[in-house]
């Protein structure tokens, strides 16, 4: 995963979003980089097959990078999920080996409670106009870094607030940057800039604007081909 504060030739990591609705085993193609698995879409599934969740994690590790997404609706997500089986869905990833996406102002509330900090995508979701969108960004990157988080990541609904994340991803400091915007031309530009992630669909997506992995791919490799050249 991202570990790097240069904008190298290996940016960004693929990932596959996958609204997991019921247990089964996903089979991602081989263009994934990574999957993430978006366990709120579960809804009251999710307190009740912990195990099973355990198991898809445990199998999908074998082939490929996991990250593990529980997401309430304000923040973009299926449906709400009370804190504690937050913390306990967390546990189970990083008992497995998996990496969490943690929503920044969850993350303030519940630090004590995340130990490997390390395997956290700290995440931001802008889904309504905000007028200090570069405030807000900068003190969830201070955030990341004290925390030493695997990356941050910010999403946004807002198509003005592309040069603030460009911004951000440039100026990136020892915590690597990803910007995902909501529009499918201003994706393609960020993963041409080097964004750390980007979040592709393999089918039905998880958020609006998403590209294909094959999309991705072909966007990606024409990047390796303008640095390599």
């Amino acid at each position: 995963m991202p570990h790097s504060t240069v904008l190298g030739i290996d940016r960004p990591i693929l990932v596959c979003a996958v609204p997991v609705r019921s247990i089964s085993m996903v089979n991602p193609p081989s263009e994934c980089e990574a999957v993430e698995l978006r366990l709120d879409y579960m809804g009251g599934d999710l307190e009740v097959k912990l195990n099973e969740v355990s198991d898809l994690i445990k199998g999908l590790l074998s082939r490929v990078k996991v990250i593990v997404t529980v997401r309430d609706p304000e923040e973009g997500g299926g449906n709400w999920v009370d804190p504690s089986l937050k913390l306990k869905v967390i546990r189970i990833a990083h008992e497995n080996g998996a990496l969490v996406d943690v929503e920044v102002e969850f993350a303030r509330k519940y630090a004590n409670s995340i130990t490997s900090w390390s395997e956290v995508i700290l995440s931001r979701h802008v889904l309504n106009s905000r007028s200090n969108i570069r405030s807000t960004i900068a003190s969830d990157y201070a955030l990341a870094s004290s925390m030493k988080a695997l990356t941050y990541k910010v999403a946004t609904i807002n198509t003005d607030d592309l040069p603030a994340l460009v911004e951000l991803l440039v100026k990136e400091g020892e915590v690597p940057v990803a910007i995902v915007p909501m529009q499918p031309i201003q994706r393609a530009a960020a993963i041409m800039l080097g964004t750390a992630l980007m979040y592709c669909s393999i089918g039905d997506g998880t958020a609006p604007g998403q590209l294909s992995v094959e999309e991705c791919v072909r966007i990606k490799r024409e990047r390796i081909r303008l640095i390599s050249s």
